[in-house]
């Protein structure tokens, strides 16, 4: 009997719980109406990879509204129309905010940041904390921050005081989240290049030692990366030697040991996070075989000392394989009205892929520049255009008379705004070109588009010259 009335506590708990992590984030729109908002965390802020949370249109009354569940205090991204910006949320917050009309001289194809304010913002949430900390530290710096000021001690003396009057204002705050996002603000002041500033071990004493790896507090992580860039160079030759040789063995035990040599990494749990950081420093230098790296960061990812350096090491996997010359072409699937097609479909040619917009002028006038370049070129170049538009659907619909109207005579295909595989390719603005060679490896990403650039570029030199090459290696065969 007792069993079931523990159950049954149970099953009325579990909802209650789950509906105080559930966050709200309304809106009102004018500018956007029908336009599509998306909501993205980072699932780390070393991939900076995105991962979406929920997403809607906004109506015909300019209102919008997300929910979605939350677990804890981080900062999201809100993708609204072609543009952005991003908002501070906790779990079970509930958001109203107003979003500026849109600037009529920018063009709307290309991803800028939205002016938004918060409507009826209490002063306890996060964001109110931010905002007035940041206003703060703002003033503080327009009075005291100079090149002059920096070389007198006097600055450190005000800094201090500055310091000072925070944490009092803030020492009885419930939020830790928010204490941690002052201290690391402290910590970047402390970066500037004052008389009397810490030297690079004491920063380590004072604001990290005594730290936990805070992965989804974007201010602790601005500090950590900066304090770690490239971090293999700051080591002393001997243990720069020894992660070498490690990445060489492709041994992250190795590594791990050797790093353990270096006194601002005792910390167990951020040296395995900044040895996956390292490994992502040096993948793009000559001096590292990458193929090392690689079988490194997949054996952190599944064999790593704590979860969250795993997902970080293989969210980091996918994001040295982005696009780079040289590289894989990533394996897509787009669907024409008739037919998909893949990367495989294009294998024994170079292939020339186009994202246009249908909102975008630029993309609709580039088409008129692709035919000619498609009739000389599409011996040994193959043309594959992707259209995006809000309406899959609707737009195959009409595909014929498209095709017909801009004379399009290879294949075409289509993805809708929120396909993931735009954000695989890199795509934020319109027209966007890729050039991948007949081995399926990429030749440029972004390639040069078929208008002329500011230096009279165009990929009409690259076809010339990739159709020249396949001609002469046809006639020595």
């Amino acid at each position: 009997m007792l069993k079931v009335i523990l159950c049954f506590l149970l099953l009325l708990v579990v909802p209650v719980i789950t509906a105080q992590r559930v966050s709200t984030i309304k809106g009102h729109a004018p500018g956007y109406v029908g336009e599509q908002v998306q909501l993205f965390a980072y699932e780390d802020y070393l991939s900076r990879l995105k991962v979406q949370l929920a997403t809607t249109k906004v109506d015909s009354d300019s209102t919008f509204s997300l929910s979605f569940y939350n677990k804890e205090v981080r900062k999201l991204r809100v993708e609204i129309g072609s543009n952005h910006f991003h908002i501070y949320v906790t779990p079970g917050g509930s958001y109203e905010l107003y979003v500026k009309h849109r600037n009529p001289y920018i063009d709307q194809t290309e991803k800028v940041e939205a002016e938004f304010f918060f409507i009826d913002l209490d002063s306890t949430d996060i964001n109110y904390k931010v905002l007035m900390f940041e206003e703060r530290q703002l003033d503080f710096l327009k009075k005291r921050y100079s090149r002059s000021k920096l070389r007198s001690p006097d600055f450190m003396a005000h800094l201090d005081t500055f310091k000072a009057a925070i944490a009092e204002r803030y020492a009885d705050d419930s939020s830790q989240f928010f204490k941690n996002y002052v201290r690391y603000s402290f910590a970047s002041l402390d970066n500037l290049p004052y008389n009397g500033h810490r030297n690079r071990y004491e920063k380590y004493d004072f604001y990290i030692k005594p730290q936990t790896v805070l992965y989804q507090n974007d201010r602790y992580m601005d500090y950590i990366l900066n304090y770690y860039e490239n971090y293999s160079t700051e080591l002393g030759n001997k243990l720069n030697q020894k992660f070498y040789e490690s990445v060489i063995r492709s041994s992250p035990t190795l590594a791990m040991n050797a790093l353990g040599g270096d006194y601002a990494l005792d910390n167990i749990r951020l040296r395995e996070f900044i040895l996956v950081k390292m490994l992502g420093d040096v993948f793009y230098s000559n001096d590292y075989p990458q193929t090392n790296i690689m079988t490194m960061l997949d054996s952190i990812e599944h064999h790593s000392l704590f979860d969250e350096n795993g997902s970080v090491a293989k969210n980091l996997k996918y994001r040295l394989m982005d696009l780079v010359p040289g590289a894989q072409m990533p394996q897509f699937i787009v669907q024409g009205k008739d037919k998909k097609w893949s990367r495989n479909d294009f294998s024994g040619k170079h292939l020339y892929i186009h994202f246009i917009h249908l909102g975008s002028e630029q993309s609709l006038q580039d088409l008129a520049l692709l035919t000619p370049l498609y009739n000389d070129y599409s011996k040994y170049t193959e043309f594959l255009t992707v259209i995006v538009t809000e309406d899959r659907e609707a737009w195959l619909e009409q595909q014929n008379s498209f095709i017909k109207k801009h004379k399009i005579s290879w294949p075409i295909a289509v993805l809708e705004e929120n396909d993931e595989l735009l954000d695989r390719f890199n795509v934020t603005s319109y027209p966007h070109y890729l050039l991948m060679d007949a081995t399926g490896n990429i030749v440029a990403a972004p390639a040069y588009s078929p208008r002329p650039n500011n230096e009279y570029e165009t990929i009409g030199n690259l076809l010339f010259a990739i159709d020249k090459r396949q001609k002469r290696l046809k006639n020595n065969e």
